[in-house]
């Protein structure tokens, strides 16, 4: 599907959402979600699955810039070391000694020839190979070829790096679907990271997600901010395999007309279709990944379990490189301006998981609007197997039969 058809589906699904006098005669009652999911230990520990079994983005290629650097990944799943190794390959393994499970490298980044273990010296290549053993002569028939670094995949689309620990997980291209067709535009091998920010967030990491699901909060937490940008009434949703989403918001016309007559001190991203200038396109990337576009870049946002009720996000803005004081001056005002948005997001995520834990709240009501965060959870059930899952916490599936048609 070209841009152009594609963009012209997007405005029809809006116009309908514009037109609709309440949700559409097909679309089921969603069941509610049973707040237990997002305060039980038993299935928080159950959702551990969903962190080793799923591709998650960890990086860039050019934060490993030449061979021997490395970086040390531990958030969500099990503790990850990425490493460019002497040919110039990235390699993801567990940055666990394959003697007693001390990490091999315990900075968070650095460049070495080889990775040596600080607690017994056992060496390995930067290819994953255990290369020396202290004392091998005290071990009886050690076999040093199958005590190399254990592999994840690792895999980049448009220069982002993701992992999983999966060996046999379907491949990153196939596992996107039709979003790494529709981010095929942002030419992502060309943008740099403009800007990181990290913010510990006092609830489940689900409750924090689901926040930047919908935008049925909008009129009421961004009254003096992103309700006078979008109107969310003709916010357009689709569905899509392996539990992601997008959601293209329109801007209100007075703003598109604004935007047209001012200069950007900020350069655009060629070669954009004119409904990224008319829209807020948004994409949710199953489990922790959500990204809203803009026409000069955007940031990807990232939701990490700390605890059952703690979670780490972390917003990277990417656009094009530039050195130039002016453009750097205008992002510093630009992040600024989406800090203050997600200030607002977050300032009732610590008091809703306090009221669900407090047994005030025993079930979520969704509306249409709502969907995409259904959409979520019942990915969350199809990855851990609904037979593992307690009936009293499962959502019953009923969003498949609306997954978008990529024909």
């Amino acid at each position: 599907m070209g841009q152009d058809e594609w963009a012209e589906k997007i405005r029809q699904q809006m116009r309908f959402e514009f037109e609709r006098t309440g949700p559409p005669d097909d679309f089921p009652a969603l069941p509610e979600i049973p707040t237990e999911r997002y305060i039980s230990s038993e299935f928080f520990a159950l959702e551990k699955k969903i962190w080793q079994q799923s591709w998650l983005l960890v990086g860039r290629e050019e934060d490993w810039s030449e061979p021997g650097r490395y970086r040390t990944v531990d958030r969500g799943g099990s503790p990850l070391l990425i490493c460019r190794d002497l040919d110039g390959e990235l390699r993801g393994f567990f940055n666990t000694c394959q003697h007693r499970g001390a990490p091999v490298v315990r900075e968070a980044c650095g460049l070495a020839k080889r990775l040596r273990c600080q607690y017994h010296s056992w060496t390995y290549g930067l290819d994953g190979e255990l290369l020396s053993v202290p004392d091998e002569r005290d071990f009886r028939d050690l076999d040093r070829g199958s005590r190399g670094l254990r592999p994840v995949r690792l895999e980049t689309y448009g220069g982002w790096v993701f992992v999983n620990e999966d060996l046999d997980a379907e491949p990153l291209l196939s596992w996107l679907g039709p979003i790494a067709q529709e981010w095929a535009p942002l030419h992502g091998e060309s943008l740099r990271a403009i800007a990181t920010r990290r913010k510990r967030v006092p609830a489940n990491w689900k409750i924090v997600s689901d926040a930047f699901l919908e935008t049925y909060h909008v009129k009421t937490i961004h009254k003096s901010t992103v309700s006078k940008l979008l109107d969310h009434r003709g916010a357009a949703m689709g569905l899509f395999p392996n539990g992601h989403s997008r959601m293209i918001t329109p801007k209100w016309e007075r703003i598109v007309k604004r935007q047209k007559e001012a200069a950007s001190r900020i350069r655009e991203l060629p070669g954009l279709h004119a409904l990224f200038s008319e829209t807020n396109p948004a994409y949710s990337v199953f489990p922790n990944l959500i990204t809203p576009l803009d026409t000069v870049g955007f940031p990807f946002i990232q939701f990490w379990p700390m605890g059952i009720a703690e979670t780490e996000v972390e917003w990277t803005f990417y656009g094009l490189p530039t050195d130039a004081p002016e453009e750097q001056a205008a992002w510093e005002a630009y992040v600024g301006v989406f800090d203050q948005v997600m200030g607002e997001d977050f300032q009732n995520l610590g008091s809703m998981h306090r009221s669900v834990a407090s047994g005030a709240l025993a079930s979520i009501p969704l509306n249409y609007q709502e969907r995409r965060i259904y959409h979520l959870h019942e990915e969350i059930d199809r990855r851990l197997g609904r037979g593992l899952i307690p009936e009293a916490m499962q959502v019953p599936p009923v969003l498949e039969p609306f997954w978008e048609s990529q024909s």
